[in-house]
């Protein structure tokens, strides 16, 4: 059984978004302290546990739109503007869901970065091990949080080196056209791998994000996935070149 004390509420105001909300959605069963509760009116936060977040949404779903948000104040932004938005394809979807997804996608995408930089070490690639450890360190900075703005930098190099690169490693291995062979070496093609999955990932961000980031962050987190996945392209271009057929 959780216990809301008002010391974890200050933090959870430091930590997350809950000045903004001005809802905190609580475990089943969890018991408030009586401080908790007086510090909460205070700072005139509302709250509800999860269940009845959900019993409230199954109300309003079929009573008329005139009835009146129960315990909705003039200050607070209804539970559905809160928790709930449209994904990309217009289904109503809870944001910690979309959360939850992004942040598998993220550790996903660590993984196999990391997977293929353990293959490049052992064959003695270690530029490309450097390369990749350039890409982890920017993805590493990407939470639904906040974005680690001291990364950004190295998000400048890269687009910087793809000003330089993209033209000419485009023109020998066209992105959407080229495709490895099994004739390839394993970098080769664990790099191409990487490419289509970082590009899952801008996808993923452009259509189902919109509704949850900043749309500063929005636009930031669509040119570091795309920077990304142009620059793991030429990598893959230049182990091509360098490969032995």
């Amino acid at each position: 059984m959780a216990i809301l004390t008002e010391s974890k509420i200050k933090k959870l105001l430091r930590t997350t978004k809950l000045k903004e909300t001005k809802f905190l959605i609580l475990e089943p069963g969890t018991v408030i302290t009586p401080s908790a509760r007086e510090y909460l009116k205070d700072i005139t936060i509302e709250y509800a546990d999860i269940a009845e977040t959900s019993e409230a949404k199954n109300q309003e779903a079929t009573s008329p739109k005139t009835q009146l948000k129960i315990n909705e104040s003039k200050n607070t932004r209804n539970i559905h503007e809160v928790l709930i938005c449209n994904n990309g394809n217009g289904q109503e979807i809870l944001k910690s869901h979309l959360s939850y997804q992004f942040k598998i996608k993220i550790d996903i995408t660590i993984s196999r970065i990391v997977t293929l930089q353990k293959k490049s070490h052992n064959i003695g690639k270690i530029e490309l091990v450097e390369a990749l450890n350039t890409i982890l360190m920017i993805v590493k900075a990407i939470s639904i949080e906040t974005l680690l703005s001291y990364r950004l930098e190295l998000v400048q190099k890269i687009e910087k080196l793809l000003e330089e690169k993209k033209p000419y490693s485009v023109s020998l291995y066209p992105e959407g056209i080229f495709i490895p062979t099994y004739k390839d070496e394993e970098c080769v093609i664990a790099l191409f791998e990487l490419h289509a999955y970082l590009q899952g990932l801008e996808y993923f961000i452009a259509k189902e994000m919109k509704e949850i980031l900043k749309f500063e962050d929005y636009i930031n987190y669509i040119s570091i996935a795309t920077s990304l996945k142009d620059y793991c392209w030429i990598l893959m271009v230049q182990s091509k070149e360098n490969s032995v057929e």
